[in-house]
This record gives C-alpha cells, structure tokens and sequence, in this order.
C-alpha cells in the first residue's frame, strides 16, 4: 500500500489544479482518474469563456492541463475508487480497482456523471448538439430552439439561461421540480420557453442535432430542435464515500469556503460540490483552494506526530 501525504480524486481541472499545488508545497501526492485525464473538458467541443484563452477546444485543453502537470512531476495514476475509509490514526485508506492508497488528507474531485443512463442517441450527438453546460455552449445556438430535460435546479438555471440566448427553449421535466419557487417563478415567466411534463425518449440527427422525441400525457411525439440539454441524469461521483457520514445536498458534498467536508482531513471541489455555478474557471480556483487547505492540515497533523 502506497502511503501519500494526499490522494486526488479526479483529474479534471479541480483535480490537477489541486495536484499542482501540492507537488509545488513538495508534498507526495498521487491525483487517481479512471478515464482520460481532463474530466468533462474531453465532451466539450469548443470554449470562449476562460480567462486568457480566447479559444479553445475541449480535449485540447485537458491535453494541457496533463502536459503541464506532468512536466511539473504530478503523478497522475489510473483506476476507479471502489472504497474509502478511514484509518486508526484518522489518515484515509483508498482502494482501486489496481491499487491501494493511504493518504492523510484527501481531496476529492470526481465531477459528476452526466447523461448516467443515456437515451437512444444521445451519446452518438455529443458535442453535436448534444451538450451538458449551457453556458459552456448556449452561445452556439444564439436564436435557435433548444430543449432542456431535467427537474433539478440546475437545470431550471441552465433553462433561464438559455431563454436569454435561444429563440425558443422547450422545459422537459420527468418529475417534480427541485428548484426554489422564485427560480420557477423566473423561468415561467419566460415567454420563449414552453414547459412540459414528460420523458426524453431519444435525440434525433445523424451529424448533428435535429430533434427530439419525447412523451407527455398527450402521447409521443417529436419537436424540432437544434440542440438537447439532457441534464436529468446527472449525479455526483461521489459513491465511494458512503459510510464516511459526508454532509451531502441531492447527492452533491458540501463544503465551507475552505473546501473542508465534515470529516476531518477530507476537501472537496469541483462540479462534486453543491454549488451553482459548474464552469472551468471556479473548478480552477476550488482546486487550489483544497489543495492550500489540505497542506495546512497535513503539515499540522505531521508536527502532531513528531
């Protein structure tokens, strides 16, 4: 078993920020991933919103991201988290599917799983209109028709957001509303979006985006749309942690401005968190904000046990 100063969870941009800022504090750390480093930045097609970076795609941003931390001499190793728990002396012993961890501070930046349980066409449209982050790409489809399937208030959100972009936004929900009533006040407000009550069946198009099928009480049938939002799915990576008693929101961790959980030694940042802004450049700022944290608490724990 490898025993680390700290464990990230997640190399997304949270993570390998948070990776960063510990290998510069010359403390071990290993930040674990089970796909390709760079998390959701890989789904995403094109960004205009990062600050210094006028334009850039996805993958090719996730790309330096890994560059960089590597060059620095971050260890970025691979598996999927399959237990944590906690250790005698309160440090957290990790498990994978290839390796094992004991690290005294632990940060977790997973993401969330988006599109969990996918409808017929929807991963084959990904990045074809197909999209996770309206404001990630709401931009693209300035006066077109987009729907949004969810019932959370994120989605609310994006939906709000989109309306501002969007000649018209269909609201596709499968279950009650989890949103403040002032957000759903906003939202039916919005004389360019149509909300129903219904089940996303499955996205249309064969090289991009061109409708969608969907069922109310009225029946099946298909609207016309250039993108689909399916944001119903979405869930945080955070399984693992079950039997460690983490306050959680919906699913999602909650943290102080510090990053800190309510366990001791354990931070988290990134789209994990409870939060309502999912963009790249807080997931940045997270990052670093855990990681300062957590060599706070290690080099505290360390004078302890001297």
């Amino acid at each position: 078993m490898e025993r680390l100063d700290a464990l990230v969870i997640g190399a997304g941009v949270a993570g390998i920020t948070a990776g960063i800022y510990m290998k510069r504090s010359n403390l071990s750390c290993v930040v674990l991933d089970k796909d390709a480093p760079g998390g959701k930045l890989n789904n995403i097609h094109r960004i205009d919103n990062y600050p210094g970076v006028p334009t850039v795609d996805g993958p090719q941003l996730a790309m330096a991201l890994f560059t960089q931390a590597t060059d620095l001499g971050v260890v970025i190793d691979y598996g999927e988290v399959t237990s944590v728990k906690l250790a005698a002396d309160g440090s957290f012993l990790i498990k994978t599917d290839v390796n094992e961890y004991n690290a005294i501070a632990l940060i977790v930046a997973a993401g969330v799983v988006t599109g969990a349980v996918a409808c017929p066409g929807e991963r084959a449209l990904r990045g074809k209109g197909v999209s996770y982050c309206a404001t990630c790409d709401g931009n693209f489809f300035k006066g077109k028709d987009v729907l949004v399937y969810g019932y959370k208030d994120h989605a609310v959100e994006d939906a709000i957001y989109l309306s501002s972009l969007a000649r018209k936004v269909t609201f596709l929900h499968d279950a009650p509303l989890e949103t403040p009533e002032s957000h759903l006040e906003v939202l039916k407000g919005k004389e360019n979006v149509e909300i129903k009550e219904g089940k996303l069946l499955s996205v249309l198009g064969e090289t991009k985006v061109t409708g969608a099928s969907i069922e109310t009480s009225e029946g099946k049938t298909e609207v016309e749309v250039d993108a689909v939002f399916p944001l119903s799915g979405e869930v945080s990576s955070s399984q693992f942690l079950q039997g460690l008693g983490v306050n959680m929101v919906n699913g999602f961790i909650e943290v102080n401005s510090d990053m800190e959980t309510n366990v001791p030694g354990l931070y988290a940042a990134g789209d994990v968190l409870k939060k309502k802004l999912r963009q790249i450049v807080n997931a940045a700022g997270e990052g670093a904000v855990s990681a300062s944290s957590a060599i706070t608490y290690i080099h505290s724990k360390k004078r302890k046990a001297a």
